[in-house]
């Protein structure tokens, strides 16, 4: 992972991600869901009009969906209250792919440093997962959302 080239706001995000959104959500695992949310509520990507409580109810309508889709209620379990171990979440596959695009996408405008704004390209152009599916439920239009950054 190249995080030596994330500028601070990135690094910050990804940090939030991880202590913020992963553990409060229960999760073992730091996922590109945990990042968007983390980007959502970034001072510097506020005016794009990415609501932070639509998408956490967003990516929750999407798992019911998703466990329904195979007969499985969420209702029906009871989930753990969080993650409370002293081990930090792990980076999971797609959260590194997100960053991993975002390398790229810095690298093909001739960027030495990855800010907010390359992560949230990197989330966006995921075209498979909980992101695209969570962001359709909200109503984002991705490739709009692009053009305004």
């Amino acid at each position: 992972m190249p995080f030596e080239r994330l500028a601070g706001d990135a690094r910050a995000i990804v940090h939030t991600a991880v202590e913020d959104e992963a553990r409060a959500s229960g999760h073992g695992s730091v996922e590109a869901e945990h990042l968007l949310l983390a980007l959502a509520a970034h001072p510097a990507l506020l005016g794009l009009g990415l609501d932070r409580d639509e998408l956490v109810a967003a990516l929750a309508q999407e798992e019911e969906r998703s466990l329904a889709a195979v007969g499985i209620a969420a209702a029906d379990f009871d989930l753990p209250a969080g993650h409370r171990g002293p081990r930090k979440p792990r980076l999971a596959a797609s959260i590194k792919l997100a960053i991993a695009r975002a390398v790229a996408i810095a690298a093909k405008r001739g960027d030495r440093r990855i800010t907010a704004k390359h992560l949230l390209y990197g989330v966006l152009d995921a075209e498979q997962g909980r992101v695209p599916r969570a962001l359709r439920i909200a109503g984002i239009d991705r490739a709009e959302l692009r053009a305004r950054i």
